[in-house]
């Protein structure tokens, strides 16, 4: 029978994930794991089984500790345009303060899209993107802050492929860009109002 782990898992996760996060997948070894992490090899197989299954659970983690919990807001029955800028202005500024970018999206790259496992999760992350952002619109909409003939969901698609533009323009340091893209896109949002399409 297997010992019990005398460390906290999540606590270890959570190191794995950031090691990973910033070197990548290729790039981490497993020596480099067991030096992040503090513990042995057997105790890293015991709990995680091995690197790749460590780098889906890092991925996993990622998106219920750091992504998702970013959306809660978009949910909101009180959201609508001033809480979507509010999102992408926040969004805006992540980018300018970290180069490590997104960790899903650094995997997709890393893997050229060939990965099944990694594709499952950036799908998951991306359609719940949406449908937080939909969400948003859709409230903004039934407040007649958006006109009724507006495709909430082809300007959701439209939001977050300008986001991912963000990600690669913040990695380059081409913050004065990200600022100027923030502005018009929150520009252009604010106008779909019911009086200007009107």
């Amino acid at each position: 029978m297997a010992r019990k782990a005398n460390f906290c898992k999540q606590e270890k996760l959570e190191q794995a994930m950031m090691l990973f996060w910033s070197k990548g997948y290729a790039n981490t070894s497993i020596s480099d794991l067991t030096d992040t992490l503090a513990i042995n090899r057997f105790s890293l197989y015991n709990s995680f089984g091995d690197k790749e299954a460590l780098y889906y659970q890092a991925l996993d983690n990622y998106l219920t500790s750091v992504s998702f919990p970013k959306l809660e807001p978009l949910r909101s029955s009180n959201s609508g345009i001033d809480t979507l800028c509010q999102f992408l202005s926040a969004f805006a500024d992540k980018q300018k303060q970290d180069s490590c970018g997104c960790f899903i999206q650094n995997a997709v790259v890393e893997h050229a899209g060939e990965n099944d496992e990694v594709l499952k999760r950036s799908n998951m992350l991306f359609d719940t993107l949406e449908q937080a952002i939909v969400s948003s619109l859709s409230h903004a909409q039934q407040r007649l802050e958006i006109s009724d003939e507006q495709d909430v969901t082809a300007i959701g698609q439209f939001v977050i492929c300008q986001m991912q533009g963000m990600r690669v323009l913040g990695k380059a340091k081409r913050h004065k860009e990200i600022d100027v893209a923030t502005r018009v896109l929150c520009d252009y949002l604010r106008r779909l109002n019911a009086k200007t399409a009107s």
